[in-house]
């Protein structure tokens, strides 16, 4: 198997996409033909949602990338990534033949539905697969997904076992810097005209470049080069870490910038010992407020010096 592997963006209507799909079923129902059979098992709304196939009216307006791998211009496998928001893609209907399993295609193929998702934005990948399918779950996790709660319709379904994963926009870089780093220092500059000019210095506890000296780790957004966004972790003791300073320039936000950066802030807390990370920031950013609430951040008790004008959000890491 040493032909170039290619891949065809088609719909998932496409003949080459359609046979494969139906190997894929078979393989499927062949896996678990005895709960199929079994008419106690589950009821006729459940059965008919066992194997995942893509309904005639998701296939007519697919609003996705679904690929087909060619080997020497044969279809080899095939999967798509159905976009679920503006930041959210599900991978759907992957199916490799049996001869190319272990081969590097099915990698391949994955790699690309998360390139396609990266260019539209999205930063957050999900799948289901089933639970009689550790081949696949193995291969998933080798690939960085981990594993999640059942969601949206897979739900209540006693086979599902589900995964996510975060990837980030193809645009975008991170960096680690310091609040001394230019392009930092400009957007921390920025961050705090916009927050002073929201909150007085007595309402908020404005403490300034004084808060800087005790940031532990910082991070520095680029898109395309030019500077967006930053955020930085200080360690309030051995098992909390605390955001600070987040900023993302206004133009970039809603485009999920912020949405990376807190997920890598996390992942820095816990590779230093954290399970708990903190933040403040103030009721008037209500934008703000939404996005921490939807990153799973939850109200707390003030910590340090509290402040009439800020609200205080607390997580606990994994």
């Amino acid at each position: 198997m040493t032909e170039e592997i290619m891949f065809e963006a088609v719909a998932p209507t496409h003949p080459d996409a359609e046979a494969l799909m139906v190997m894929l079923d078979a393989e499927v129902n062949e896996v678990y033909w005895d709960v199929l059979e079994d008419p106690t098992s589950m009821s006729a709304e459940l059965r008919a949602t066992f194997n995942g196939t893509l309904s005639p009216e998701l296939k007519a307006a697919f609003n996705g990338v679904f690929l087909v791998a060619r080997r020497n211009g044969v279809p080899v496998a095939c999967g798509g990534v159905l976009f679920l928001d503006d930041t959210t893609g599900e991978v759907r209907r992957i199916y490799a033949l049996p001869e190319e399993r272990g081969s590097g295609v099915a990698r391949k193929l994955m790699s690309a539905l998360e390139d396609a998702a990266a260019e539209r934005g999205v930063l957050l990948m999900l799948l289901e697969t089933g639970d009689r399918q550790p081949r696949a779950m193995r291969f998933y996790e080798a690939l960085g997904y981990a594993h999640i709660p059942p969601y949206g319709e897979h739900i209540g379904k006693p086979w599902s076992v589900c995964y996510e994963k975060r990837i980030a926009p193809s645009d975008i870089t991170f960096e680690e810097a310091s609040p001394d780093t230019p392009e930092v220092a400009a957007l921390l500059a920025a961050y705090e005209k916009e927050f002073l000019s929201l909150n007085t210095v007595e309402e908020s506890g404005w403490t300034g470049e004084a808060v800087h000296q005790h940031i532990a780790a910082m991070l520095l957004v680029r898109r395309d080069g030019q500077p967006v966004g930053c955020g930085g972790l200080r360690m309030r003791d051995a098992a909390t870490a605390e955001l600070k300073r987040m900023y993302v320039t206004p133009e970039e936000r809603g485009k999920g910038v912020a949405t990376e950066l807190v997920a890598r802030l996390e992942r820095m807390a816990a590779e230093r010992g954290a399970y708990r990370i903190v933040l403040d920031t103030t009721v008037h950013m209500t934008s703000a407020i939404r996005l921490y609430q939807h990153l799973g951040y939850v109200s707390t008790e003030p910590f340090g010096a509290p402040a009439p004008s800020l609200v205080y959000f607390e997580k606990r890491l994994a």
